[in-house]
């Protein structure tokens, strides 16, 4: 090939060599890691598996090597600094001394993660700086640990290897010929693109690039550790290492009252036990075993919904599909999201614990809080769903729920036929409509969790939308609910619209009237509204505060179920606990939640809220609410003028101090000893 009919630029000829060379190494990292866990994964998982932890783990090893080569593709894309790499020695060798150096940390986290591995069986993870906080003890336990001798000696050997082969990759490489401005530029856009596009790790509608919880796609943990990458592990997880650990003690002096509220029979203050077993009911009283519906609306705050008062005098009806189905159900008009994000709400459903976690981010992104332990593995024989509209890469919640549910079926962006309307995937519609199709088409009884996504800015109204109507309300109605604007107010409008067409389409399926259905948001919304009272917006309730039904027509045309409202305060730990009895399962439970339909628990009804920091704790109990954030306060939630109660209630105000710092207690705790029954 002629130096001046260059097909490939030596430029990029270079930059290959040093992406192939140095992926390789990692490549064979990943092969003797495959070879230590193999009696582990070959004999208890299919090759798919296996082969699939290997796929993603060497997208972690491409991203690796290409954040690794991005200065030397730089200097080498950019004509002038190329031209001073070939001319000036002292130069190639700067480089070379650096990537020498570069290469020889990352085998050395590499050479540690394989000690890290034979000690703790798991990656290298953030939790090894903990360990370095005593150098001496540190350097004992690894000279009486390991052969350090023969380990410095092979990372030397290594590294100088790689050093060789860096080296004389550049030492070769000549400076590109003039190509003219045009082609020299497309090629450099070239390359750079497609570095990106190896590092970003995937490319999907959503445009979620490839993230830890991708590699926690199986039951099985020794999957997720081929699938990890140790330099990666050890960025994923520093956040969560700077998070506010569990207070043991505290959790242990909280203990009794919360053992004692959640009926704990065999309470424990020395093992922390929360363990409650529910028999269930035998399958020969059982005419057919009961699927289970899980409806998780986004942002559906209850002062903006149907049940809320209107004082502007004109008639309004913001969710008239909700609405209608509240008069068949069991209505929680006190249901709360005990902490507020999407992720925190999915993380405390799925779990039954307060996603408390603040200070080291959503316990859903946090990988050392991903083993845990989610009550619908307790239903035995049945088919088990997850369906959201878009990416379960958002928030890392692929691998929470994947890593977790035996047998999952996430189906997701990717599983559906609808396109998707916008940033958050599939309209509400359209995933209704085809949530419904997989239910029906399920071989087994069901359990099905259904996150919908459209009240979410953009507000998108799609052009398939089955008749609905889009309204231009006043701005006395839009200030009377707490509306941003007109699109809001539909984008809400729109999305119980959507609910509305799935039980049009759901009651006319086989399984209808052999399912029981639980509605309610995954968290409110900060906006104040003028159809609250003083003492409510106070405590910041409407962040939190969504409506919850439970529908079953079948339970309610045997007489199983009275529809009706419950007054009482509740929340999403409830949900499973509640479900789970009413279809018979047979259960254990270590969890904050409780089931509602038992009358036992109507002795002492209250619900704890988290907030926007560690130190934020609320309580709603009898019609109060207590917060402590910047100061005390306590409120009556329907007083007509806000009156703060803390010094003038004493006792109350002691009682809901004392549980509502319990609750969090308990709820740090749990997060980080949820672990799965045997």
């Amino acid at each position: 090939m002629k130096r001046n009919n260059t097909v490939i630029p030596p430029f990029l000829r270079t930059i290959g060599v040093l992406f192939l060379g140095t992926l390789l190494v990692l490549v064979l990292a990943r092969g003797a890691m495959l070879g230590l866990l193999w009696p582990e994964v070959i004999p208890n998982n299919p090759a798919s598996d296996v082969l699939k932890a290997l796929y993603i783990g060497v997208k972690f090893d491409i991203r690796l090597t290409v954040l690794g080569l991005i200065p030397v593709a730089l200097i080498l894309g950019i004509p002038p600094l190329e031209r001073l790499l070939t001319q000036s020695r002292p130069f190639r060798r700067l480089i070379d001394l650096l990537y020498m150096l570069a290469f020889a940390a990352m085998a050395l986290v590499y050479i540690i993660d394989f000690g890290w591995f034979f000690y703790m069986h798991t990656r290298v993870d953030a939790t090894l700086f903990e360990l370095t906080g005593d150098p001496e003890i540190a350097r004992s336990m690894i000279w009486e640990s390991y052969p350090v001798v023969w380990i410095a000696l092979g990372l030397a050997a290594a590294t100088a290897l790689y050093a060789l082969f860096f080296s004389k990759t550049l030492a070769r490489h000549q400076a590109t010929p003039r190509l003219g401005w045009k082609r020299r530029t497309g090629w450099s856009v070239f390359t750079f693109v497609a570095l990106f596009l190896l590092g970003y790790g995937q490319i999907s509608a959503n445009l979620f690039p490839l993230r830890w919880s991708n590699a926690f796609f199986s039951v099985d943990k020794n999957i997720a550790i081929l699938a990890l990458n140790p330099v990666q592990n050890l960025y994923d997880t520093a956040k969560a290492a700077q998070g506010v650990p569990p207070n043991v003690e505290a959790a242990r002096e909280s203990y009794p009252r919360v053992a004692s509220w959640l009926r704990v029979p065999n309470p424990d203050p020395g093992k922390l036990n929360f363990l409650r077993t529910v028999p269930g009911t035998p399958a020969a009283e059982q005419a057919k075993p009961l699927n289970v519906v899980v409806i998780i609306m986004e942002s559906l705050t209850w002062p903006r919904t149907s049940f809320s008062p209107n004082l502007t005098g004109t008639p309004e009806d913001t969710t008239p599909n909700l609405a209608a189905l509240a008069k068949d159900s069991l209505y929680y008009p006190l249901f709360f999201a005990p902490t507020r994000t999407t992720a925190r709400a999915i993380f405390t459903t799925m779990t039954g614990i307060p996603d408390v976690n603040r200070s080291g981010g959503t316990s859903s992104r946090n990988q050392a809080l991903v083993d845990q332990n989610l009550m619908m593995n307790e239903f035995k024989g049945y088919a088990k769903y997850y369906m959201i509209g878009g990416s379960a890469s958002w928030a890392n919640i692929r691998g929470f729920l994947s890593h977790n549910v035996e047998g999952l079926h996430l189906l997701e962006e990717g599983s559906w036929k609808a396109p998707n309307t916008d940033v958050w995937g599939l309209s509400d519609l359209d995933l209704f409509r085809e949530a419904a199709d997989a239910l029906t088409a399920s071989p087994k009884p069901f359990v099905a969790v259904i996150q919908t996504a459209g009240f979410h800015r953009p507000y998108t109204i799609p052009e398939d939308n089955a008749g609905f109507e889009i309204k231009h309300p006043s701005e006395a109605i839009i200030k009377n609910y707490g509306f941003t604007g007109a699109d809001e107010y539909n984008s809400l409008r729109f999305s119980d619209h959507a609910l509305g067409e799935f039980f049009k389409i759901a009651r006319k399926q086989p399984w209808f009237q052999n399912t029981v259905f639980a509605i309610f948001g995954d968290h409110g919304l900060n906006d104040t509204s003028l159809n609250m009272p003083p003492g409510y917006l106070g405590c910041r309730l409407q962040s939190n505060h969504t409506p919850m039904l439970i529908y079953a027509p079948g339970l309610v045309a045997e007489g199983k179920l009275t529809p009706g409202v419950d007054p009482r305060p509740c929340g999403q730990p409830d949900i499973f606990p509640t479900l789970a009895s009413l279809a018979g399962i047979p259960y254990r439970y270590n969890a904050l939640g409780r089931n509602l339909l038992d009358p036992d628990t109507k002795r002492d009804e209250m619900q704890f809220l988290g907030g926007d920091s560690e130190s934020t704790v609320r309580l709603v109990e009898n019609g109060y609410c207590y917060i402590r954030e910047n100061g005390e306060h306590l409120y009556k939630m329907d007083a007509p003028v806000l009156e703060d109660l803390i010094n003038s209630d004493p006792e109350r105000a002691d009682h809901m101090r004392r549980y509502a710092q319990d609750f969090y207690n308990v709820s740090k705790y749990l997060l980080f000893n949820n672990k799965k029954f045997d």
